[in-house]
């Protein structure tokens, strides 16, 4: 059975095909279009998992779209939203863009509920075109609509090789979300998914096992940690939907102490209840009245110590929340997906809880995985015995073969070999502290990059990260993360944390501490609090990068080199060869691995 999953609204669209429950391919639009976080309609990516997968339209037995389906009650929301928003501030927020001297007509179209309407009727049209064209070359399958929350809950539960079985007292039987009945008398893995909003609700948990998916909790509009984090990243002069991971970074350096009262008066939690005062919202407002400059709540604040407390207030009102979950469902075991779990501190806080014995944060833990996890979900809804499988990898992206990668780089002014022993050579490279752009095999699913469309550096320079980010053209205030040699995790990382993340540190989704070892002899990859979001890397999951990283340990003795991601500023991760030559001419890195070629400058 093929199935074909789509996330075609808001941003950061794309497509996922499985066959038979594997994972065959899954892309975003973004690479594609070379948009950042792009929201159109996925042709692109459409085109391109059909390519991978060597299928045809008419192949696809199943299409599942992540939303709400077309002519839903999806519009009534949207404006519900903003109507809800507009009583609970008390029509602040209007007062504050009709202002003549800050009127954003972007602004105004998306506060007012316009813009929202105008992109569902062009979602929807543009799922009434991919239907039309399916069926028009031969597709005769089923079209189903898997909730946004649910297509979350299902990319990061299926993905986990999470099932726990461990008995206790039985209490009854209970509905899941597939309609099948699942026993009560069994602790059950534990999904959380913390987000902006998915139209009716800002956060939803749920209560996992035997391919089941149960929601148990949620919390309604407009109470969103999502847009929470949202409003402290836009005050703070950063963009709220592209930059939340510069205030966990920038939050590091400041005093949550200082101003953490007040965030505290802006979100409040009691038990299983989460309120974020309207405040917040008039916050946001005030920054844009004032010229872009910092409410007069938080007046002569830093950047930092803001940063600090709302990201301190943050961590408090979820671990509060997951404890009142955790007493009424038990489980050991989480599982963890939505935008907000972007946040590798928080992930780490809520993998300290002493109940957890086990976390996984789904790779691709924002809307680029929806569409993957509505193919997951369908697929689940025809297989009655799918199970959680466990990840090796996330390479689901093109491949280009020699030829066209040297077709490439003959279109390019730039110099070429192929060297005998390709790793052993980089490794020689990164030993004499030459920036290595990797270029290799099939691209990263997912916001991280993971190997394949990396660059390299020896984690030795605690300046790296000034002057790399510098000539990257980016402006982060968290350190570059580390890959480091499966082998040798516990020489670099707390053992106790590890322990629990193993399968998340994979794909760099959490933060964990660090040892005296990293700290002392690979301090780039260390954040100013202690901690640091590793990949762990073995042979099996991906050989060439295993073995730069293995030939740099023989040359040095370090397990780990810093791993940023092949971009320049506000540009998608590259994709194609003629992307990683452009990078690599604009950012003036040293090499450049690309395929099973080596560009070196003079």
């Amino acid at each position: 059975m093929k199935i074909l999953g789509l996330h075609i609204e808001t941003h950061d669209t794309g497509a996922a095909l499985i066959k038979d429950g594997k994972i065959i391919a899954a892309v975003n639009e973004e690479r594609l279009s070379r948009v950042k976080m792009d929201g159109s309609i996925p042709w692109r990516s459409i085109k391109e998992v059909l390519r991978i997968a060597n299928a045809k339209e008419g192949d696809i037995d199943v299409i599942a779209f992540s939303g709400f389906k077309p002519g839903s009650k999806k519009l009534f929301y949207f404006f519900w939203q903003q109507a809800q928003r507009a009583v609970y501030t008390k029509g602040s927020y209007l007062k504050s863009f009709l202002n003549p001297k800050t009127f954003n007509f972007g602004r105004f179209l998306r506060q007012t509920g316009i813009a929202a309407a105008i992109e569902y009727f062009g979602v929807t049209k543009g799922a009434r075109e991919i239907i039309r064209e399916f069926k028009r070359k031969g597709f005769s399958g089923s079209v189903i609509f898997v909730n946004h929350d649910l297509a979350h809950a299902a990319g990061a539960y299926f993905t986990s090789g999470f099932d726990p079985v461990r008995s206790r007292p039985a209490e009854g039987t209970a509905t899941t979300a597939s309609g099948r009945s699942a026993s009560n008398g069994v602790e059950k893995g534990f999904v959380a998914i913390i987000e902006g909003s998915s139209f009716d609700n800002t956060a939803s948990f749920w209560q996992a096992e035997h391919g089941n998916l149960e929601k148990i909790h949620e919390i309604p509009l407009p109470h969103s940690l999502g847009r929470y984090y949202e409003v402290v990243t836009a005050i703070l002069g950063f963009h709220p939907k592209k930059h939340g991971g510069k205030i966990t970074g920038l939050a590091a350096f400041g005093d949550p102490k200082k101003y953490y009262d007040k965030v505290a008066a802006l979100l409040t939690v009691k038990g299983l209840e989460v309120k974020v005062s309207p405040k917040l919202f008039s916050l946001y407002d005030e920054y844009f009245a004032r010229g872009r400059k910092l409410p007069l709540y938080f007046e002569d604040a830093s950047r930092e110590d803001v940063a600090a407390a709302f990201q301190k207030r943050l961590e408090d009102v979820v671990l509060e929340l997951m404890r009142s979950l955790l007493a009424k469902y038990p489980s050991d075991t989480i599982m963890l997906s939505g935008g907000v779990c972007a946040n590798v501190k928080l992930n780490m806080e809520i993998m300290r809880l002493p109940q957890i014995k086990k976390i996984f944060v789904h790779p691709g833990m924002g809307d680029a995985g929806q569409a993957l996890g509505a193919a997951l979900w369908a697929y689940s809804a025809h297989n009655q015995n799918f199970r959680p499988f466990r990840l090796d990898n996330v390479y689901w992206g093109p491949s280009y073969s020699d030829s066209e990668v040297e077709a490439g780089l003959k279109k390019s002014d730039l110099e070429y070999s192929r060297p005998d022993n390709l790793a052993e050579t980089v490794a020689g490279l990164l030993n004499h502290k030459k920036v290595v752009g990797l270029f290799n095999g099939r691209m990263e699913y997912g916001p991280r990059a993971l190997g394949n469309r990396s660059i390299l550096y020896p984690a030795t320079d605690r300046s790296v990260n000034d002057w790399l980010n510098k000539q990257l053209k980016r402006t982060e205030f968290m350190p570059f993360a580390p890959v480091t040699l499966d082998e040798r995790a516990y020489d670099c990382y707390l053992k106790e944390d590890i322990d629990k993340c193993r399968q998340a540190a994979q794909f760099m989704t959490i933060a964990v501490g660090v040892t005296d070892f990293m700290k002392e002899r690979m301090p780039a990859a260390v954040h100013i609090d202690g901690t640091a979001r590793p990949q762990l890397m073995t042979r099996e999951i991906n050989p060439l990068y295993y073995d730069i990283l293995k030939n740099y340990e023989k040359l040095t003795g370090l397990p780990t080199l810093v791993n940023t991601s092949f971009n320049m500023h506000e540009e998608p991760i590259v994709c194609a060869p003629e992307d990683a030559i452009k990078a690599y001419e604009a950012s003036r890195l040293d090499a450049l691995v690309i395929g099973n070629y080596l560009v070196t400058r003079n």
